[in-house]
């Protein structure tokens, strides 16, 4: 993941000379009302939400809404990873495929590479198209390199489909910010670098077909069956779908097992035993405990499974979470909207979250709450929180700093940026998190009513570049949960997160040497010095962001 965020970073800022300035526009006419802003929003829908803030309870209800699936699961990941989640469920949708459901899957060939090149890999994807599925890889790199040559433009190669997706039977769906991946939905304590982030479980309430899930339903297919998704073929070569199979019941018998009491956690990594008590507990997957194999399994599908469960015992919090309460309701009505994004390479293109979020900005009356992982803001939206800021607005921000981001590049802008949106925005206060566990999610609050949650980053890439998709509710209830999530977190102590300043005049005016605003406390003062040197290394890129942006 880490890798190619910053590839696709930096293929853009190399090529962004032949995009159109974003910045250029002018900003949406500013709605009546914040109320008038969300109804100009897409066809509204009935939904019952459930916040999945929780890593594992975020797997979990994964797991729980592809196993329920009677007819049909579609599945949408700019970010698959080939371990011990992405492998297991791979195989939960092989059994679905095999039992007569109809599976789509579609990941992206930047972000799933080691599942979706067939150098890499692709074979597993065959697999899954052997017992049934439709899989399919967006945008793929090795068909663009002429395109990029010819047009100059490096959107052929970087643009991706960013979507998050499950929809099951066209009645159940999660969306947000999380990938499939141990960084996304471990225990921290299992993995202390696990991800923190954000996703929605969502419900249709009214007639089938006439809720949001209909809108996420709508959003997948349109990019499934548009020109940039290339279809996997089946492989004609050894059956090894038992892999993928064995993968999910180890995953299931794990999930179901009674989970470790404390003590129990403790002697598994107890000194000398830890190895051993791996090795037995692959020995016992793979000796017939799972799947029931009435023949031998291949090599292949041996070494997967003795890695599958190797896994799994490096994750003891995960045993038993099955046992766990559903997560409660957080809002139920109609007040839910669904804002999709189309990449902007392609002849197909729809973008409904630009404008329908800086509408919603220029509405606001009271506060601005924001949380992005990536925190590059272009012209447009500067103006918008700063016009807020001068109506009295207050803005909260919560982003990444160079100890917890992914990107290097992307912060080498923050970096260059913060100060300025500082002295921009007066009303603002800038909050970064300085633990080395990157910030994922990605949510916004305004007024305490209306939330955003999706896979939108606050960056050149979601605003003008990648496929993306956006929930947004109109709750008291709901925004009050996020705003807690993202207000609590703000509140945490260093190092955990810190603040950014600059200095201001008693009027609130800041304070200037040669023109750029003097800093208070910023990354400098609590960054591993080496850290703060690898993002500077990449400043002379971002001379060419300024035609993107």
């Amino acid at each position: 993941m880490r890798v190619f965020t910053s590839l696709s970073c930096a293929a853009l800022f190399v090529l962004s000379c032949a995009t159109p300035r974003l910045g250029d526009r002018e900003l949406p006419p500013r709605p009546a009302s914040l109320r008038a802003a969300f109804e100009q929003m897409p066809a509204p829908a009935s939904a019952r939400l459930r916040v999945l803030s929780d890593n594992v309870d975020s797997w979990v209800a994964r797991w729980r809404l592809i196993e329920s699936a009677e007819r049909a699961v579609d599945v949408q990941y700019f970010i698959i990873e080939p371990d011990v989640f992405g492998m297991s469920l791979l195989g939960l949708l092989c059994e679905k495929a095999n039992a007569g459901v109809k599976v789509r899957l579609m990941v992206d060939s930047r972000g799933t590479a080691l599942l979706s090149r067939t150098w890499m890999g692709a074979d597993w994807l065959q697999e899954l198209v052997r017992a049934g599925a439709e899989v399919r890889v967006y945008n793929p790199i090795e068909r663009n390199v002429g395109d990029a040559i010819a047009s100059g433009d490096l959107r052929a190669l970087a643009a991706s489909n960013h979507d998050k997706l499950i929809i099951v039977d066209r009645k159940g769906a999660i969306t947000g910010g999380r990938n499939i991946s141990k960084d996304y939905l471990s225990d921290t304590r299992d993995h202390p670098t696990a991800f923190i982030d954000m996703d929605l479980f969502v419900e249709d309430t009214g007639i089938e077909g006439e809720g949001a899930v209909r809108a996420l339903t709508e959003a997948f297919t349109s990019e499934l069956r548009g020109p940039k998704a290339k279809k996997i073929a089946k492989d004609a070569g050894t059956d090894d779908r038992d892999g993928l199979l064995l993968a999910a019941a180890a995953m299931r018998l794990w999930l179901n097992d009674p989970a470790f009491t404390d003590e129990e956690v403790a002697a598994l990594g107890a000194t000398g035993e830890g190895d051993e008590k791996k090795d037995a507990l692959a020995l016992v997957y793979e000796g017939g405990a799972v799947g029931g194999l009435d023949h031998i399994p291949t090599d292949k599908t041996r070494a997967l499974v003795r890695e599958v469960t190797r896994q799994l015992a490096r994750l003891p919090r995960l045993r038993g979470a099955l046992h766990r309460p559903v997560p409660p309701i957080s809002a139920e009505g109609e007040s839910v909207r669904v804002l999709d994004t189309h990449s902007s390479w392609g002849p197909t293109q729809r973008n409904r979250v630009n404008e329908n979020l800086l509408a919603a900005v220029q509405a606001a009356e009271h506060e601005v709450v924001i949380q992005s992982p990536y925190f590059v803001l272009t012209p447009r939206g500067v103006r918008a929180l700063r016009e807020a800021a001068e109506r009295g607005v207050r803005v909260i921000i919560l982003t990444n700093s160079p100890t917890s981001s992914d990107s290097p590049i992307t912060q080498a802008a923050f970096l260059k940026q913060w100060p300025h949106l500082l002295a921009e925005i007066s009303t603002a206060r800038l909050f970064v998190v300085g633990e080395q566990r990157l910030m994922h999610a990605k949510v916004g609050v305004m007024d305490g009513v209306l939330s955003f949650v999706g896979s939108y980053n606050l960056d050149p890439l979601s605003a003008g570049v990648n496929g993306e998709v956006v929930t947004s509710v109109w709750s008291e209830e709901f925004a009050a949960r996020e705003r807690t999530l993202i207000v609590g977190k703000t509140e945490e102590q260093p190092p955990n997160v810190y603040e950014y300043l600059i200095e201001k005049r008693p009027d609130g005016t800041p304070v200037l040497e040669h023109g750029e605003p003097v800093v208070r406390f910023g990354p400098e003062h609590h960054c591993d010095p080496a850290a703060i040197a690898k993002v500077k290394k990449l400043e002379p890129l971002l001379e060419l962001l300024a035609p993107l942006i």
